[in-house]
């Protein structure tokens, strides 16, 4: 472990190093309790270095901290056990290091020095490097009443932990190899740390195994649920105030039910104009409030309101609960499958918290930049504070959730299949005692003919026949009678399920049925279509709005020479005057060979037009756009082969370049329309991290910086130092996007502005949904050019949509980078738009959202 030495005194220090390692490692073996290592370790450390006071200083969430051991010796310096310390004791830096490079510092009041020694990987030497220590610090370690001190940072995995202090009220010397036998020390308490975590994991799963498996005892062992039981077990479990179970109606075998433990809300009933005997979860701001609250897994069956004074729950409800009283609420979806079953609720009251300080800090007190004189026991109370639930708490909640949700529908089948059971057993006694009747007048009915003469066997046997033949005839008009009936059902579903419009008319043309679909794609309801004359209600025309003559129209020709007739792109008219186009499909009824009507079939096409309009747009245009550079580097090439360019270098030169140019607009455009059509249907994976919003504005007008100056414009950038969670390349080609638009179109001599400013409302005229968080950047890169016309604010975000066409094919541009630059903005979540003034230049806004609020 250290290295040998001839030196007798050197030998002994060794050997008392060695002990102290080797009386840590046994305590730590012998004990998993946490606190008990702890005290052991400061007081061996104290100890072995001879100090005045060796302490352990755990780090909290909020990152203050708290003294969790300690040992002085003889009361020299006073007692710090239990105290806690700001944050800002320890600044952010010093933290930094004492992580990263798992630094120990030491320091010397009295020489004013301060040493740092980085952990080496190598085993070895240890480098102390010495510098003036901060004036503030010395000043805080006196006002502690120490003159020298030793921290050295301890470690719980890739967190930092804590650290182990040792202070001294005199000057104190710290030799390299007591350094090492610190370290090594500290690395213990790191193994403890974990050994204990694991510890408090295994107890924590256990006692949530025990209670699970309590409670589902209760619910699963008798055919009857201990529902009460089981709930006070839960609230009991949650360290909770209150409970409810609600289980809602499913059928008439399994009615609604509700079962409490303590104190419940109650419902203000002189204000609701509901039942009194409406239950807390049947009340409709019950179920609008929870979809307004973030639920916390992903099937949002679990919500978790730490406090209900920061919740958006309706008065009704909020009153209820504040009476009781109740801060804090868990609230857990009982499904299976997808069937809701019900509500489990557990409540918490508000509590007390204390916690002692060591001297009492005021932010807003200019003194306090200066270090603290006084470090006083201060003990803060904090009354009336929610108790939030632990990711513990949710856990073994969502678990015991599972167990009830399957209890309750188990019994409801148990109970269902019971009610069955015994309407069968009915059934049975019923049939048994028709059989007996039955078997009673069959005896008595053959005593009866054996006592009649011939011939009233003779017409017994014929009524016996007459009664057969009625009852099979019966039969069979009862069977005819059920299939007709079904029959009508089955054809009125279809008809009533059809996407299509299906109408029928009467040999005159009058409508005399049709389909809910038919009088949806008309305007009106299906009574103000029958017994009318079709011709009227529709208005048939040919697609040039002509109207069908009855003489002319298709589906009157139907009607006349019973012909199926189909036609496409007629039209008919709405209710309110307007006219759609329709593909459909006249066909005969006929009966006994003669017309008695005919049923149309139609559909609304408008859809269908508008694709194919925008298909043959974009061929078009695509096919202009790749035809053009095509032809001027097709040309190009055959001047090439032909050797006709070898005479004039220069010409030559510039065909090149023209080729090579239009080589780089089709490449673009190729390029532009894959990545269009990859963020269209999601298979543009953005990889999103943290990432700095002013960094990739400067990376972006570094960019476009040369193309600015080639056209003569001023670039100004205003960079915004923010943490945004954004996909850095992506955000970098919006940004190059619509830079270079505005620097293609702004006049020569003009500027062309990149801002960013942070915003905590959403922007004038946005909608809500536009924006995912209460805190976000908006960035704008303004020019000074012509301006867009207000009718193309809109539209110019479209695939291939340019104010100026001729222009923007001279300057290069495909018209898809506005379109890439929407998809990749509403792929973070964001929001994009142009405000322009024509002859003053236009502005292009988006947003993104913060990857943390600020204040």
């Amino acid at each position: 472990m250290f290295p040998q030495s001839s030196d007798p005194g050197r030998s002994r220090h060794l050997n008392s190093f060695e002990c102290l390692l080797h009386r840590m490692i046994d305590r730590i073996r012998q004990s998993l309790e946490l606190p008990d290592i702890l005290m052991t370790t400061v007081a061996e450390v104290r100890a072995f270095l001879s100090t005045d006071r060796v302490k352990i200083y755990q780090f909290q969430p909020d990152e203050s901290g708290e003294v969790v051991a300690e040992a002085i010796y003889k009361n020299r310096l006073p007692p710090l056990l239990g105290c806690n310390f700001p944050a800002e004791d320890i600044p952010p830096e010093a933290r930094e290091l004492f992580l990263q490079a798992r630094c120990r510092s030491i320091v010397n009041v009295v020489s004013r020095q301060i040493g740092v020694s980085p952990l080496e990987s190598e085993a070895g030497t240890e480098d102390i490097r010495y510098r003036p220590v901060d004036p503030c610090h010395a000043e805080y370690l006196t006002a502690m009443g120490v003159q020298s001190s030793l921290v050295v940072p301890i470690l719980d995995g890739d967190r930092l932990w804590g650290l182990l202090v040792s202070h001294h009220s005199t000057s104190y010397r710290i030799t390299k190899q007591k350094l090492q036998v610190i370290q090594l020390v500290a690395d213990q308490v790191s193994v403890a740390i974990a050994q204990s975590n694991l510890l408090a994991q295994a107890r924590l799963r256990v006692a949530q195994e025990a209670t699970i498996n309590q409670i589902a005892t209760l619910l699963h062992t008798n055919s009857e649920m201990r529902l009460q039981e089981a709930l006070d077990h839960v609230v009991s479990a949650l360290q909770g105030s209150g409970g409810r179970l609600y289980i809602a109606s499913q059928s008439a075998y399994h009615t609604l039910q509700v079962v409490v433990s303590g104190s419940q809300p109650v419902l203000d009933q002189e204000n609701s104009a509901l039942s009194t005997d409406l239950s807390l979860e049947q009340h409709p701001d019950w179920s609008a409030w929870l979809e307004m609250e973030e639920p916390l897994n992903t099937d949002g069956g679990v919500w978790a309101i730490a406090d209900i004074y920061q919740s958006v729950m309706p008065s009704n409800l909020i009153m209820a609960f504040l009476l009781v009283p109740v801060r804090s609420l868990l609230v857990v979806r009982l499904q299976y499958r997808q069937q809701l079953l019900g509500y489990l609720s557990i409540y918490r009251t508000a509590i007390d918290t204390e916690r002692i300080w060591a001297g009492r800090v005021d932010l807003n007190d200019p003194r306090q930049l200066r270090p603290r004189q006084s470090f006083e026991m201060w003990r803060e109370l904090k009354q009336d504070q929610p108790n939030p639930w632990t990711a513990a708490n949710i856990e073994l909640t969502t678990a015991i959730a599972y167990h009830f949700s399957t209890a309750i529908y188990e019994s409801g089948l148990y109970q269902k299949v019971s009610a069955l059971n015994k309407k069968l057993k009915r059934d049975i006694q019923r049939c048994k005692q028709a059989e007996i009747e039955i078997s009673a007048l069959n005896t008595e009915l053959e005593q009866r003919v054996l006592e009649r003469t011939a011939e009233l066997q003779t017409a017994n046997a014929e009524l016996v026949r007459q009664v057969t033949e009625r009852e099979q005839l019966l039969q069979q008009r009862q069977q005819a009678e059920a299939r007709l009936e079904s029959l009508s059902r089955q054809n009125e579903l279809i008809l009533n399920s059809a996407g299509e419009g299906i109408y029928g008319l009467d040999a005159q043309g009058n409508i005399t049925f049709a389909n809910p679909a038919t009088a949806k794609m008309l305007g009106c309801e299906v009574e103000d279509l029958v017994g009318k004359p079709m011709h009227t209600c529709l208005k048939h025309s040919k697609s040039d709005k002509t109207p069908y003559l009855p003489s002319e129209s298709p589906i009157f020709k139907t009607l006349r020479e019973g012909s199926v007739q189909s036609q496409t792109e007629d039209l008919f008219a709405r209710q309110d005057g307007t006219y759609f186009p329709v593909e459909y499909v006249s066909s005969p009824i006929l009966e006994q060979d003669h017309i008695t009507g005919a049923v149309v079939i139609f559909k609304d096409i408008t859809a269908r037009q508008l694709v194919e309009q925008m298909k043959d747009e974009f061929v078009s245009i695509v096919s202009h756009e790749l035809r053009t550079p095509l032809t001027s580097i097709r040309s190009t090439l055959g001047l090439l082969a032909s050797g006709w360019l070898k005479s004039y270098p220069e010409k030559s030169q510039r065909m090149l370049e023209i080729a090579f140019s239009n080589t780089n607009r089709l490449v673009r455009l190729i390029n532009d329309i894959l990545d269009i059509e990859r963020i269209k249907f999601g298979k543009v994976t953005m990889e999103k991290r943290c990432c700095n919003a002013a960094d990739l504005m400067m990376q972006s007008a570094d960019a476009m910086r040369a193309m600015a100056e080639k056209a003569e414009i001023n670039l100004s950038v205003t960079p915004l130092a923010v943490e945004l969670l954004a996909d850095p390349d992506r955000i970098i080609q919006t940004f190059t996007n619509l830079l270079s638009n505005a620097i293609k179109f702004s006049p020569n001599g003009s500027t062309v502005w990149l801002n960013a400013e942070l915003q905590a409302t959403e922007p004038s005229g946005q909608r809500e949904s536009d924006i995912h968080s209460s805190a976000y950047v908006m960035f704008s890169v303004k020019d000074q050019g012509s301006g867009i016309p207000e009718d193309k604010l809109e539209t110019i975000f479209d695939q291939f949509q340019q104010v100026d066409v001729s222009n923007s094919r001279s300057q290069g541009g495909t018209g898809l980078g506005l379109t890439i630059c929407r998809g990749i903005v509403q792929q973070h979540g964001g929001h994009i738009w142009v405000e322009s003034t024509l002859g003053e230049g236009s502005t292009f806004y988006f947003t993104l959202a913060l990857n943390k609020p600020f204040v």
